[in-house]
């Protein structure tokens, strides 16, 4: 049973008829109510399902990055932060034969006027401890060494993502220890700032990496780079010439005078 505790001008609460209010926010609002929903499960159909179920998927292990990432926006659309998310980057996410596939390169997860800051490549260490440094954003004068600085890593192979504790900006390094059930795992990684007001940065994305993929040195290797970089660094350490002499000694075999066996033969003296 519905009530409308102010007459018919009033808020209404329950169902009444085919209509459901409750509030939001705050906010009294009323939604169609129905009974029945067909399912014909047409492939059109499951496949919608699939798109959107994925990016809710996303969505709901991001809340808590969303929540500080989109409040504001969310609250002057009218909308939840999950559903601001979805319409913000719902062109991000495709099937591609019957498969999500994500562009995580551009999902936004945070946008406001707070000062950003410059994050620089992730740092993946043993016992799934990630480090990432930052830079103050020189072109910005409302930076204060008081603002928040978080990371929000996902993990799309186990479908959960993880938000960091806070930083002060000062302190120019994030560290973040990881799940151990993690170790292995690809992860992406997005960056933001909430300053003293409780506003949000715009998110930046910082890259992808490999949980605990690290040298014996302790030097991380990106995704992006082939073995084989590494190798021909590795054999250009171990020339006996240097780089700079090898190509002046090619220049120099260049510059020899060459015999003409099919030219005119030199004058006799």
């Amino acid at each position: 049973m519905g009530l409308i505790p102010k007459g018919i001008t009033g808020p209404v609460i329950g169902k009444v008829g085919p209509a459901v209010g409750y509030l939001w926010k705050g906010k009294p609002c009323l939604r169609a109510y129905r009974e029945h929903i067909n399912f014909p499960n047409t492939e059109g159909q499951l496949r919608q399902r699939d798109w959107f179920l994925g990016m809710v998927r996303f969505a709901s292990q991001a809340t808590s990055a969303l929540r500080l990432g989109l409040r504001q926006r969310a609250n002057e659309a009218g909308m939840t932060e999950g559903n601001l998310f979805i319409l913000w980057n719902k062109q991000h996410f495709q099937l591609v034969d019957g498969v999500l596939d994500i562009d995580f390169a551009k999902l936004r997860i945070a946008a406001g006027s707070a000062a950003d800051v410059y994050f620089h490549a992730p740092m993946f260490k043993e016992n799934e401890v990630l480090e990432v440094d930052f830079e103050k954003n020189t072109l910005s004068l409302r930076a204060s060494g008081d603002d928040r600085v978080y990371l929000y890593v996902y993990a799309p192979g186990r479908g959960e993502g993880y938000l960091s504790a806070p930083t002060e900006r000062r302190s120019k390094i994030l560290r973040v220890q990881l799940p151990e059930a993690w170790s292995g795992e690809e992860v992406h990684l997005y960056g933001f700032v909430v300053d003293r007001e409780g506003r949000p940065s715009n998110s930046t994305y910082i890259g992808v990496g490999r949980v605990n993929h690290y040298e014996d040195r302790g030097r991380y290797i990106p995704l992006n780079k082939n073995w084989k970089d590494f190798v021909d660094i590795a054999n250009e350490a171990n020339s006996t010439e240097a780089p700079v002499e090898a190509v002046d000694k090619e220049r120099k075999a260049l510059e020899k005078p060459t015999i003409d066996l099919f030219g005119d033969p030199p004058e006799v003296p």
